[in-house]
């Protein structure tokens, strides 16, 4: 029998999972680089909720169906764009909020950070920790890159201000991680791997200058989404064929100075790779808890890195970015105590992921993928070989 082609494969899953109204997508999407492209077919389904992505992950895993997760599509590597004849689950009707107990939120993974953080402040409250930038990172988005912001400093990465997760993992078993759980702290930075995440619960803090309000338990709202932010900040303006690319190194508390120092010679080295930004620097508080797959180590650290802009798209232009990403990755993975934020930046792959993890976190990972994900089935190929 011959193989189906991406068209007929992507109609046979409108067909398989018609039980949950998808849709055939007959055109690529792309990734925030601009320089990805999905396949040119594929069914996708959106579930409004963990139980609908529950029996769609289940019929998936009964029929052997790859699926490939996307939130709002923030990464440079293309993990978010679907294979030939891979079910495409959005997370962006995920939306429902509650409040269950007072210090908390829980927030449905498709809901837009920002979005989140606008409507805690209308009831006096606010996110300790949020993506500095563009409103780009849901909520499931910003615990799978293992995120953190300006506030870090202060409370930590995402995975200090988090205390529970439900996941809809592999096999289409819908799970409850609480922070005590072994495998909890393999969320942040997991990129979709373990599970499709359905709800986070947040911790919360009142609003810096508010007057105090009360906890609204019980409460319960479905969030818009996201709408267009009408003016990007000064500093993140574009030329009209710019893109933006970014490249994090981890280091130690009191490393940044020696590490700018060797991003600036990387940056001279290859000055004609991107028109390069001031670079940033973010402290990310150690609480006690350790993100595995973020920073190893237990103690304080500081992401800081080199980023600009990329004005021209042609072969040439792209050999030069990664010259210089191939520079920066030798730094990254060939300097005691640092690390590189590898989960939303270009390079993917295998073998890229075991440099970067490290051996043992990788082997360790991969084994956790295997008891959340027996079959491959969530995202498959980007951070661990093809079954």
């Amino acid at each position: 029998m011959q193989p189906l082609d991406g068209r007929k494969q992507a109609i046979a899953h409108c067909e398989m999972f018609a039980a949950w109204q998808p849709a055939l997508a007959e055109a690529p999407i792309g990734d925030f680089s601009g320089s990805h492209r999905s396949t040119a077919a594929f069914c996708e389904v959106a579930p409004p909720n963990g139980d609908y992505a529950r029996d769609i992950v289940l019929a998936a895993f009964e029929r052997g169906v790859p699926v490939r997760t996307r939130a709002q599509g923030h990464s440079l590597n293309a993990s978010s764009l679907p294979a030939q004849g891979e079910l495409l689950l959005r997370t962006e009707r995920m939306r429902r909020l509650r409040f269950d107990a007072p210090g908390t939120v829980t927030a449905g993974s498709g809901i837009v950070l920002w979005v989140l953080q606008a409507v805690l402040r209308a009831h006096g409250f606010d996110l300790p920790v949020l993506n500095d930038g563009y409103p780009g990172p849901s909520v499931g988005g910003y615990v799978c890159a293992g995120g953190f912001g300006p506030e870090s400093a202060r409370h930590g990465g995402i995975w200090d201000n988090v205390t529970a997760i439900t996941l809809v993992d592999g096999r289409g078993q819908l799970r409850r991680l609480d922070a005590g759980d072994e495998a909890f702290p393999w969320l942040f930075g997991s990129m979709g791997q373990l599970g499709v995440i359905a709800e986070a619960t947040l911790s919360i803090i009142p609003l810096q200058g508010a007057a105090p309000r009360p906890y609204p338990l019980g409460k319960t709202v479905t969030l818009p989404p996201m709408t267009p932010v009408a003016n990007v900040p000064a500093q993140y303006a574009r030329g009209e064929n710019e893109r933006l690319f970014w490249f994090t190194l981890f280091v130690p508390d009191g490393g940044e100075d020696r590490a700018h120092e060797e991003l600036l010679a990387l940056e001279q080295r290859h000055a004609s790779a991107l028109r390069f930004a001031e670079r940033y620097r973010y402290h990310i508080r150690h609480h006690g808890r350790v993100a595995p797959l973020v920073y190893p180590e237990a103690c304080s650290f500081t992401a800081t890195g080199a980023w600009g802009w990329l004005g021209d798209s042609s072969p040439a232009a792209l050999r030069k970015l990664f010259e210089f990403d191939g520079d920066f990755m030798a730094l990254a993975t060939g300097t005691p105590g640092y690390r590189r934020y590898v989960q939303s930046e270009l390079p993917a792959g295998p073998a890229v992921y075991e440099r970067c993890f490290g051996a043992a976190t990788y082997a360790r990972f991969r084994e956790l993928k295997a008891a959340f994900d027996p079959g491959s089935i969530l995202n498959r190929g980007s951070v661990f070989p093809g079954p």
